[in-house]
């Protein structure tokens, strides 16, 4: 799931939570949790999981990775293992896993049909995959404001993510999508959040969520300027809530 370095639990812990929620790992099961990012679903997943159960963790950033491992052994937690890895390339255990979760982490996939379908070839028969989504409109106010601060420095790429994302932003498409990939009893639940929009919730979102990589192109005085006209942006709108709102689908191999 995506983080940053400096962490935004307002944001990131109460999506991961909820989505090891419906995902409800048993003690001693085998969980894979996709695109784990700081942490925010597998810690949970493994809490409940138990000493006889596991997590692998798998992402392709060292950095996120290192701030998940802190969080792991500041609750001590030892049924959980974080692998910087192509999660599509990930060998799963013998028998298969009995979960495998995605939080935020199914629309960054290059193919995300293929690639996910690849996820749920490594539950066990009858295990599970749980995807979070975010919901059509979500964060559209926020985005709308970074976007129009960014354009003053670089143009807004065309994204193939907000079109994968998009194939999947409400109940019914998320469910039908699940139930494309050979899996059976597709369920989505809908969440919504209540998060306070700070100056620093707003940046925290924007450099640990996909739009970083847009962030990284620019040269530091240049992404100084964006942070500086975004919360002015954000300050003008009078802008205090960000709208959260995701679907978390669960669906069974």
């Amino acid at each position: 799931m995506p983080g940053s370095s400096t962490g935004s639990p307002p944001l990131w812990d109460p999506v991961g939570e909820a989505t090891a929620a419906s995902a409800a790992p048993r003690p001693g099961e085998r969980v894979l949790d996709a695109c784990c990012g700081a942490g925010a679903s597998a810690l949970p997943a493994a809490r409940t999981a138990g000493p006889d159960g596991g997590v692998d963790a798998v992402d392709l950033s060292r950095s996120l990775l290192g701030i998940a491992e802190n969080r792991a052994r500041n609750e001590g937690l030892e049924n959980i293992r974080f692998c910087e890895h192509d999660v599509t390339t990930w060998h799963a255990p013998d028998g298969g896993y009995d979960l495998v979760q995605c939080a935020l982490g199914v629309f960054f996939l290059r193919d995300m049909d293929q690639d996910t379908a690849t996820l749920a070839g490594m539950l066990r028969r009858g295990g599970r995959l749980t995807v979070t989504v975010w919901e059509k409109g979500a964060l559209g106010a926020w985005g709308q404001a970074f976007k129009s601060t960014l354009e003053t420095e670089r143009e807004w790429p065309r994204s193939p993510l907000s079109a994968q994302l998009a194939r999947i932003d409400t109940a019914e498409t998320l469910a039908a999508w699940l139930a494309g990939l050979s899996l059976t009893d597709a369920r989505v639940v809908r969440r919504q959040l209540d998060v306070p929009l700070t100056p620093d919730t707003a940046w925290y979102l924007a450099m640990g969520s996909g739009t970083r990589a847009l962030l990284d192109t620019l040269t530091p005085a240049a992404v100084e300027r964006v942070r500086a006209q975004f919360t002015t942006r954000l300050t003008a709108a009078s802008m205090t809530d960000l709208d959260v709102r995701f679907l978390t689908g669960t669906a069974f191999a």
